[in-house]
């Protein structure tokens, strides 16, 4: 019983870790005495990070995960009202605003405390082998590494926090550090995993840490750095595992089923221990949708290059109709696919959310490559995702004309539109565009040529300043954290 109040206590600490500290009871006995003292204790701990991760997305009847990942971008249309208060349209028009409910990151510190506690005190655990105890070590590297990266894209500017809090006499209101210094602290975490992984004796789960889904991890981080090499390197050791990519009639089954030879790292949802997916259910609402796919996407699939896309059909409803007031009212049936094709999710279907896949990565290496000038390489990678959902290949002699850096430009242009196509719904777009330093035209393009079209009242703010990328902290934890600021003028 101890051992369970234990656990429960670390999935507990950091919820107020940033604000008031006044209601924390110093846990040091707890973390000492009766746990953190065996492998099975240090698995456990592991473990409710990954419980962490979908109790974070799932929050605000799912808005979490779809303001952070792509709500935000060109993907989607979010509805104005919304019966769960979580309005998606003031996130789809960037009218983000720091008493919106998704603006508060300190779930993500709930993990981030698990992760530092794991850090501490696994070196301490006497009889566990030194490989599982590295292993265990490289898992929680990872996992804060895996936090901070979601933080920085998310809000930029974020407190530090890599020590366990042991007693009220460490306790401190941290402030922020710069995305620079975050970004330093990820790398270090992600080359302490790096060195103390061993594949003995490493579990080969599809829901939890793996050397794939480390290498991953820092593929997107060496992307979001503009450290293509790196890149290179790290999408090339995923391209050598395993994996393989489903065929082109099975598309939606590594996000129906998300346990194929394609998907590297899932996040595993079951209803009766986790209840809705609210996450994937926001998008997937066939009779009250509360985001609906943009027209420019569905357009794309029916016609053009993308017409005969077997993604198509098992992303979404190719043959509705969007009328011209499809903005303001939307149509039935207009939901993502991609987890339960041609039905729409069910309440209580156990649909799973997949973090990494290989398709993603192929298409990630596809720019590493392009960026080192390497366009042969990155095109064939294009085709060969481009092969899989039946199209044409894609040949340097499409883009006669263009050399330096136009050359690149179109390129990295078409493997985007790859990877809009392919990922819609799994969380990459709005980071894709941020990174490539698109997110401005390619968003304001949205809202005056698609969003003011459809809907000559609707009210958006065009993207001008690079603080507009980032979401807003929350009014809350600053009134609670003096020592906090808030990023941009929000």
């Amino acid at each position: 019983m101890k051992k369970i109040f234990a656990v429960m206590c670390i999935a507990l600490l950091c919820t107020s870790c940033l604000n008031n500290f006044l209601d924390v009871e110093p846990v040091s006995d707890i973390s000492t005495s009766i746990f953190w003292k065996t492998g099975e204790d240090a698995r456990a701990g592991l473990n409710s990070i990954y419980a962490d991760f979908l109790l974070n997305f799932n929050r605000n009847s799912g808005g979490n995960y779809m303001s952070w990942f792509e709500g935000r971008s060109d993907n989607f249309v979010g509805a104005s009202t919304s019966s769960d208060g979580m309005p998606m349209k003031l996130v789809n028009t960037n009218n983000l605003n720091s008493v919106h409910p998704s603006t508060n990151w300190n779930t993500w510190y709930k993990s981030v405390s698990t992760a530092n506690y794991a850090i501490h005190f696994i070196p301490q655990i006497k009889n566990l082998p030194e490989q599982e105890k590295n292993n265990y070590m490289a898992e929680a590297y990872f996992l804060r590494a895996f936090c901070y990266f979601n933080m920085v894209r998310i809000w930029s500017d974020v407190p530090l926090i890599t020590k366990p809090t042991l007693s009220l006499e460490e306790v401190d209101k941290p402030t922020q550090s710069s995305q620079e210094v975050i970004l330093g602290q990820i790398k270090d975490d992600l080359e302490a995993a790096v060195g103390l992984i061993n594949y003995v004796g490493l579990s080969t789960e599809l829901y939890t840490f793996s050397p794939a889904a480390l290498y991953c991890l820092y593929a997107h981080y060496a992307m979001w750095t503009h450290d293509y090499v790196t890149a290179e390197k790290y999408t090339g050791l995923v391209l050598a595992e395993k994996y393989s990519l489903v065929s082109g009639a099975e598309f939606a089954t590594v996000c129906s089923k998300a346990t194929t030879s394609e998907n590297i790292w899932t996040l595993k949802w079951l209803f009766e221990n986790n209840g809705k997916n609210n996450a994937i259910y926001k998008m997937n609402g066939m009779n009250s949708p509360q985001m609906i796919p943009s027209k420019g996407i569905r357009e794309a699939w029916q016609s053009g290059d993308y017409a005969d896309d077997l993604r198509g059909s098992q992303t979404l409803n190719k043959a509705l109709v969007y009328t011209d007031s499809h903005i303001t009212d939307f149509p039935k049936g207009a939901a993502i696919w991609k987890w339960e094709p041609g039905v729409g999710v069910a309440e209580t279907n156990e649909k799973y959310i997949p973090v990494y896949r290989l398709g993603e990565i192929m298409l990630l290496r596809a720019e590493a490559l392009n960026q080192l000038k390497r366009p042969d390489d990155a095109l064939k990678l294009l085709t060969d995702i481009r092969k899989r959902a039946g199209l044409t290949e894609k040949k340097l002699a499409d883009y006669e004309g263009l050399s330096g850096n136009d050359l690149i430009y179109a390129i990295e242009s078409d493997i985007l539109q790859e990877r809009q196509m392919e990922l819609i719904g799994e969380g990459h777009r709005w980071f894709d565009l941020i990174r490539t330093g698109r997110a401005k035209q390619v968003m304001n393009d949205y809202f005056e040529n698609y969003l003011k079209l459809y809907d000559a009242t609707i009210t958006y703010k065009t993207f001008e300043h690079d603080w507009q990328l980032y979401s807003p902290v929350l009014y809350d934890n600053i009134l609670d954290n003096a020592n906090l600021k808030q990023f941009g003028e929000y």
